[in-house]
């Protein structure tokens, strides 16, 4: 996409996309909510592109004379982008203290084949990942999507870096239709149901088991 195709909101976010790097550098021990830092990234990306979306709206209401005058947008960016820090970095403390079973005296456990966990980043269908097989940018694509994400907003992300763009847009002037977001999707979707249709399709199972040491 040329630089003069661009919308305003595009033309921001990347003029503003150093403050989703910024802020996911700042997180550590994501793996305790099964993130990889491409994941992080993404969400911080995500986050600046909505806030760019709903300071554009509160700048619109100030222009009507309905609402009084916005702080300046880096300031706004910053603060989103530092909020959503300090969930990620609460979330994390809060699992790495959950007491773990093999740590009590206890033997008891259930076993259920389906998760769905956004906020993990888990989506496992009767025992399924669905995002098996996949890593960085690709695993942050089909998570966006399994979150219901538009292919738009997700191409965007997809195609974040000023290299990444370029690429797409060489690969386009040859003629070829360069790989993107919804050839990823339809990629991991063939393998996934090819590989375990009829895992997907099966009966829901629960299973319950618990040990009990009788010392009488």
């Amino acid at each position: 996409m040329n630089e003069k195709d661009k919308t305003v909101s595009e033309k921001l976010f990347d003029r503003y996309e150093y403050i989703a790097k910024k802020y996911a550098g700042k997180i550590y021990s994501y793996g305790e909510i099964s993130y990889e830092y491409e994941d992080l990234l993404q969400e911080f990306r995500l986050k600046i592109f909505q806030s760019i979306k709903s300071y554009g709206r509160r700048w619109l209401k100030y222009r009507a004379g309905e609402a009084s005058k916005p702080v300046p947008l880096q300031y706004y960016l910053e603060a989103a982008a530092s909020n959503k820090a300090r969930d990620f970095i609460k979330y994390i403390k809060r699992e790495s203290y959950k007491v773990k079973m093999d740590a009590v005296n206890m033997d008891y456990g259930v076993d259920c084949d389906s998760e769905i966990n956004v906020s993990k980043n888990k989506f496992i269908i009767h025992g399924v990942d669905l995002l098996e097989g996949l890593s960085g940018k690709e695993r942050s694509v089909f998570s966006l999507y399994l979150r219901g994400f538009k292919i738009a907003l997700i191409n965007r992300v997809y195609f974040s870096t000023p290299q990444e763009k370029k690429i797409r847009d060489d690969v386009k002037k040859t003629g070829d239709q360069p790989v993107d977001a919804s050839y990823i999707i339809e990629m991991q979707k063939k393998k996934i149901i090819k590989k375990y249709g009829n895992d997907l399709i099966q009966s829901n199972r629960v299973y319950t088991t618990c040990n009990i040491e009788d010392n009488y």
